[in-house]
């Protein structure tokens, strides 16, 4: 290595180096962020269904969607804002963005997930905690009130910025 070489990788070096420092951890961590955008990429797909059946239970339990049908509760949430942001986020990797003409699909395709036998589990779950993951809500859950659990805005926005951040660290470590 030429000196050049050498000085640019001194600091890190130091930093590696220090006493409190476990390099099996400094490892691991160096090669999570080799994965970059692949697993990035898996985490959007494997939690893709998740989001939509909590999503479509959330809304299948909110009291102004009392008396309307599944197909009518999803093709309304396909046109919206949401579902829009939702959609353009999770495909964004796959370069596949939103397109209004296709709105009878993204129904008929969100039916049927919703009605697939791998399904049925996560529809269960997501029914006994009205919508949401016990985890990343625990504090909602200890309401008695369940009309607390009811769907919030500001809960799928977060859940949007959190995305939006995980994509802006991955960019940072490509």
């Amino acid at each position: 290595m030429g000196k050049v070489a050498k000085d640019k990788w001194d600091k890190v070096i130091e930093y590696l180096t220090y006493p409190d420092r476990d390099p099996q951890k400094v490892l691991s961590l160096l090669k999570g962020c080799d994965q970059g955008n692949q697993s990035n990429y898996d985490i959007n797909r494997a939690s893709y269904s998740l989001n939509i059946i909590a999503i479509v239970t959330q809304k299948q339990l909110d009291p102004e969607n009392k008396d309307k049908t599944l197909t009518h509760i999803i093709r309304h949430w396909v046109k919206s804002k949401d579902f829009i942001q939702f959609y353009n986020i999770m495909k964004k990797q796959e370069n596949i963005t939103w397109d209004k003409s296709k709105l009878e699909d993204y129904t008929k395709l969100l039916k049927d997930l919703w009605y697939s036998k791998s399904q049925s589990k996560n529809k269960e779950y997501f029914k006994r905690m009205d919508g949401f993951n016990k985890t990343a809500g625990a504090n909602l859950l200890e309401k008695d009130s369940k009309e607390e659990l009811r769907p919030k805005a500001k809960i799928i926005e977060k859940t949007f910025d959190k995305i939006k951040q995980n994509e802006r660290i991955i960019r940072k470590h490509p």
